[in-house]
């Protein structure tokens, strides 16, 4: 008696337990808010060429009728009725009348670059616009998922279909445990001579994915059961069937979980689940059993034979006739638009921190707006898998880790970050070398000691390069050229272009270190610097995102502003928690920052950085990066428009005998090269106070006579 009353008493402390997780459930809900990340649709910017065709598409896309929602004409009939004044009429505009993009007015030319953006009510010019913003990943309890919550009835009824007649035929009769679903997967089991089948039934599943863990015991068997009477108990079919078809698990984006129904129709098809044939969604029917196994792309074969079991399942359920199910043989899909589309999760990882900044409270979800560029993402992550391994083949002594790297992509007028990776493979390691990641920087320090000696003196200024110690309190150092020659007399603009460390070593001490150190501390890199004669060749660490700031600062002629991956938080109600607003300030003055960046194009002629200007990449100014040690490779470049910076090397620092021309450099190449046509080709535009000169071969070598490979000519911009 005693036995019975404590097995009762143990029963009624699981049922009330089991009860407890489910009312908890009910009453805040099955799924938690979402955090969510989106792209840019569409980034414009001045000079940034519209890709037309897909402007059209994603209006048609979202349903937006002409006249009523947008107009897409003339530039004289958008100035119209926005009330502008514009100088010229033959260009093409697109207004949008309504949010939540717009309202907003665009106008570009017959290159089809951007010359005038409009945004707000009234309307104010803005540099950058974002069209159409594109869901990159959603984080659900901390987890990177893909999930399109659906309704029931706006998904097909042949996949409603397909996905009970394939893994609970008996859905609709059953209380949650289905007893003729265990004999026939016992029967079938024994058939095999091995556990092929498992016998659970849809609201079964339903309970392992909210309720337990994965682990195969006789008691998490038991409290499934328990669990998925008394969740029918108080769901309906329909609300249990459709939670199932919204969580599911559905295969993988890269590092990200594909759940549900919706999901998987965009990562699997590139379209909604609405648009769905039969064929198709018997293929979600097939993959639910095993993702992995029956994915179309890595293993079709399987998928066509489990797809096919759906059809004839649902034959002979008698939902679909035989004539139905021959013509669902369809070919399967290949590689979709929307799996080539990069999930970036490097940059999910840089967004997710700079949101982490901003002290918002996101336990009731949040939407995030981002400027990542996919285009230009995509470029990044094919010209890495393009030059790293000849990159890696090059190495003599190889390290036993991959060869890793890093890239930051950002645009020039806004401080957007378009693009990043902080390696090569996020499955393999999830640590961010773009963000997190501190190294030594080499000669990408040069311009800034170069920029402190330009407020006195210009590109054509004489140092002697001629070995020299440098005696202070905490060193005595002896700097040495790269390939251990020094050359005599030589210009600053020479010297800059072949990275000679003894030149830059003689400016530094020159001007001194309080001076290189304010100044990279106003070009908006933050982290402390050691002010030892050692500072003048870059031996401190960086992240590349910090080389990116700083960099950005020289790009823009001084103007300092943040580099950023934010552009708009807001709740899951669409209420504006932040907006990203542009603080520029002119932290460098601007006729100089103008004179260092002349001074930095040369290398692409005749400096370190030739095998670009031989891949004609023209109008770039950039800096290479080689520690002593050749450890760490860099190639930093921009144009008016947009800076890439590339950093190469080993996670356990193993030399690699390589430079920042030979490791970094040609990342940098196939990446410029990749998005040099999304912008119109622009010029440096050089700020007030100066002008340029150019100075021929001729008279350059009377001043400078050991010079080698000059072009006929070269310009500088200089004070006015």
């Amino acid at each position: 008696m005693a036995a019975l009353l404590l097995a009762l008493i143990g029963a009624a402390a699981v049922y009330f337990s089991l009860q407890d997780k489910i009312g908890k459930r009910l009453e805040h809900g099955w799924v938690l808010p979402p955090l969510e990340l989106y792209s840019q649709g569409q980034p414009l910017t001045l000079g940034r060429r519209v890709n037309v065709p897909l402007l059209e598409s994603e209006l048609a896309h979202r349903g937006l009728q002409p006249e009523r929602d947008f107009f897409l004409g003339p530039a004289e009939t958008c100035a119209q009725a926005a009330q502008l004044t514009i100088k010229e009429t033959s260009k093409t505009c697109l207004m949008l009348k309504r949010p939540p993009e717009g309202p907003a007015l665009i106008m570009w030319d017959e290159n089809l670059a951007v010359q005038e953006l409009w945004q707000g009510q009234p309307f104010a010019p803005v540099i950058s616009l974002s069209l159409f913003p594109r869901l990159i990943t959603q984080f659900y309890d901390g987890q990177p998922i893909l999930q399109r919550n659906t309704a029931l009835g706006e998904m097909p009824l042949a996949c409603l279909q397909a996905a009970t007649a394939i893994e609970d035929r008996d859905f609709l009769e059953h209380s949650g445990v289905s007893a003729t679903g265990i004999i026939r997967a016992i029967l079938r089991n024994i058939r095999a001579g091995k556990f092929a089948e498992g016998g659970s039934t849809i609201t079964q599943q339903l309970v392992k994915n909210f309720f337990l863990n994965p682990k195969k015991t006789i008691r998490r068997k038991v409290e499934e059961q328990f669990l998925a009477v008394m969740l029918e108990s108080q769901l309906t079919k329909d609300q249990i069937l459709e939670m199932y078809l919204n969580v599911i698990y559905m295969g993988q984006s890269g590092p990200y979980q594909v759940r549900g129904f919706g999901s998987a129709s965009m990562h699997y098809f590139d379209k909604s689940i609405g648009q769905l044939n039969l064929s198709e969604c018997a293929l979600l029917a097939a993959i639910i059993n095993n993702p992995g196994r029956y994915s179309p792309f890595q293993h079709p074969d399987h998928a066509l034979a489990r797809r096919e079991l759906v059809l004839s399942k649902m034959n002979e359920a008698g939902m679909i006739s035989a004539a139905e199910m021959e013509s669902a043989k369809a070919p399967l899909p290949v590689t979709s638009a929307a799996n080539k589309r990069p999930n970036a999760p490097y940059f999910v990882m840089t967004a997710l921190k700079e949101f982490q900044t901003l002290g918002i409270d996101a336990e009731d979800g949040a939407k995030l707006y981002t400027s990542l560029d996919p285009e230009m993402q995509l470029a990044l992550v094919e010209a890495a898998q393009k030059q790293m391994p000849a990159i890696e083949a090059r190495i003599k002594k190889p390290s036993k880790q991959p060869l890793q790297m890093a890239v930051v992509t950002v645009d020039v007028r806004s401080g957007q970050v378009l693009a990043l990776s902080g390696g090569r493979d996020f499955r393999s390691t999830q640590y961010n070398r773009a963000a997190d990641a501190r190294r030594q920087i080499g000669s990408i320090i040069k311009p800034f000691v170069y920029w402190t000696a330009l407020k006195e003196h210009g590109p054509m200024t004489a140092v002697v390069d001629e070995p020299f110690e440098w005696k202070n309190a905490r060193q005595n150092w002896k700097p040495k050229n790269y390939e251990g020659k020094s050359i005599g007399s030589i210009p600053y603009f020479y010297a800059l272009a072949h990275s000679l460390n003894i030149p830059a070593a003689k400016v530094g001490k020159e001007v001194g270190l309080d001076k290189i150190a304010e100044v990279i501390k106003n070009a908006g890199i933050e982290e402390p610097v050691p002010q030892l004669p050692s500072l003048t060749l870059g031996a401190f660490e960086l992240s590349p995102l910090a080389v990116a700031q700083g960099y950005l600062t020289l790009a823009r002629f001084g103007s300092a502003t943040d580099v950023h991956t934010l552009l708009r938080v807001e709740d899951q109600h669409g209420e504006v928690l932040y907006t990203h607003r542009d603080a520029s300030e002119q932290a460098l003055n601007p006729v100089t920052t103008a004179v260092l960046v002349s001074m930095m194009r040369p290398s692409f002629l005749i400096g370190t950085a030739r095998s670009a200007g031989a891949a004609g990449l023209t109008g770039y100014a950039g800096k290479t990066g080689t520690t002593s040690d050749t450890k760490d490779a860099w190639f930093a470049g921009f144009n008016a428009q947009v800076l890439n910076v590339v950093w190469v090397g080993y996670d356990d620092n193993t030399a690699m005998g390589l430079t920042g021309a030979s490791a970094a450099l040609p990342v940098w190449i196939q990446l410029t090269k990749a998005t040099q046509p999304f912008y119109m080709t622009e010029d440096f535009q050089w700020p007030e106070g100066t002008e340029t000169k150019v100075f021929s071969r001729d008279d350059i070598l009377k001043e400078f006579p050991q010079l080698v490979d000059l072009p006929e000519e070269l310009s500088f911009v200089i004070p006015r």
